[in-house]
C-alpha cells in the first residue's frame, strides 16, 4: 500500500476513534451524586464545610485534548459523588481544572441529613 494512502487511512480512522470517544462518559454521575449541587463559595456561607475532595481524569487520550468542556463536566460529576459519600450536599470548585485534575470543597447546606 501506498505510504500516503496508509497515512491518510491511519488518520481517518483515529479520527472516526476520536469521535466515538468524545461522546463517551467516562465519569458518569452517580443516583447520590445527582442531589449534590455545585455552586460558588458566595452561596455556602450558612453550610457546614465538610472536607475537600480532588477529581481527575484524562484531559488527552492518544495524545489529542479532549473538550475542556467535556473534561469539566465529568470532574464535576466525579466531585459530587465523591460530596455524597460524604453525606454533603454541595461542592464548590477551588480554581480551575489543570491537566484533568481539580480540587473542590465539599458542604452540608441542607438540614435533615
Amino acid at each position: 500500500m501506498d505510504p500516503s494512502i496508509r497515512n491518510l487511512a491511519h488518520r481517518a480512522v483515529l479520527g472516526i476513534a476520536m469521535a466515538l470517544l468524545a461522546g463517551c462518559e467516562w465519569a458518569p454521575l452517580t443516583r447520590e451524586g445527582e442531589g449534590v449541587t455545585v455552586t460558588r463559595p458566595e452561596h455556602v456561607q450558612t453550610c457546614r464545610r465538610l472536607g475537600e475532595t480532588t477529581a481527575k481524569v484524562k484531559s488527552e487520550i492518544a495524545g489529542v485534548a479532549r473538550s475542556a468542556d467535556t473534561v469539566a463536566e465529568e470532574l464535576q460529576n466525579l466531585a459530587r459523588n465523591a460530596a455524597a459519600g460524604m453525606n454533603g450536599d454541595t461542592v464548590v470548585p477551588v480554581g480551575q481544572p489543570v491537566w484533568g485534575e481539580q480540587r473542590f470543597t465539599v458542604y452540608r447546606c441542607r438540614t435533615g441529613r
